[in-house]
């Protein structure tokens, strides 16, 4: 594990403890920005998937330059119950406008009932929309069919798997092209190459920015960024694409077969 991932972990725990100790006091401070929350898993086999979207959403922030909301991240805990435990706490939180959740657990169905705040999960983890109150930003027909593609682009698998070169998978998330690289490894010091969803992850948090500055509903938002023009209806993004994509020579890349 990389020194930033320990420190960063052991900031998700404390930030965690105190969402516990002092969210009813959050709304009672004048100036206080409303929150976006990141949950995600940062520990564990999956944080590769929180640390990809912070850096993202950390881009988004600075490039927005907006001063309408405050990020924080925190860790799903690895499990459904942890992550069930995670989002009533942030139910209790009435500084936070919206989460993002990314990953198995802070996906699945369970947390989306326990939920009462925006929530907008990207990727696909093996599940569904299933409230009312989630907006799933992916192709319907990869959310209906309960895909764990996008497991699939984590930069892990090139050192556990050997049937790489076999594989075909698809997803909503865009790969980023070489600006966006540039400007996501540059705002950083220790951010990682910017994944499949590293791009979607980024348009999502300036689709939620700007909303917070214009006063209107996320679900009725819209934004033309890196991955498109990103919108939603019935909960599900509006003609999100479904890219196919192989491994070739260890590296992701599209698929034409």
């Amino acid at each position: 594990m990389r020194a930033d991932e320990v420190v960063l972990g052991a900031t998700f725990r404390i930030a965690l403890l105190l969402l516990f100790l002092s969210s009813a006091l959050t709304a009672c401070e004048a100036g206080l920005p409303a929150k976006i929350t990141l949950l995600a898993p940062f520990e564990g086999q999956y944080r590769e998937i929180g640390y990809n979207a912070l850096y993202a959403l950390r881009l988004a922030v600075a490039e927005a330059k907006s001063h309408d909301a405050q990020l924080v991240a925190i860790d799903d805990g690895g499990t459904v119950a942890s992550a069930v435990e995670r989002i009533k706490a942030l139910n209790t939180d009435p500084a936070v406008a919206a989460i993002i959740a990314l990953g198995p657990a802070a996906s699945h169905p369970a947390v989306q009932m326990a939920n009462d705040k925006p929530l907008l999960v990207i990727g696909n983890w093996g599940h569904d929309r299933s409230d009312e109150d989630s907006l799933y930003a992916a192709h319907p027909d990869l959310a209906k069919a309960r895909s764990t593609d996008d497991l699939l682009m984590l930069a892990q698998n090139v050192d556990i798997r050997d049937d790489l070169e076999s594989l075909r998978f698809e997803s909503s998330g865009s790969l980023p092209d070489a600006a966006f690289r540039d400007r996501y490894v540059n705002s950083a010091l220790y951010a990682p190459p910017p994944n499949l969803l590293a791009t979607l992850t980024y348009d999502i948090g300036r689709l939620l920015l700007a909303a917070l500055k214009s006063g209107e509903a996320f679900a009725t938002s819209s934004h033309q960024g890196i991955a498109g023009d990103i919108r939603f209806e019935d909960g599900y993004w509006v003609d999100a694409p479904v890219n196919r994509y192989r491994y070739q020579g260890g590296q992701l890349v599209r698929a034409c077969d």
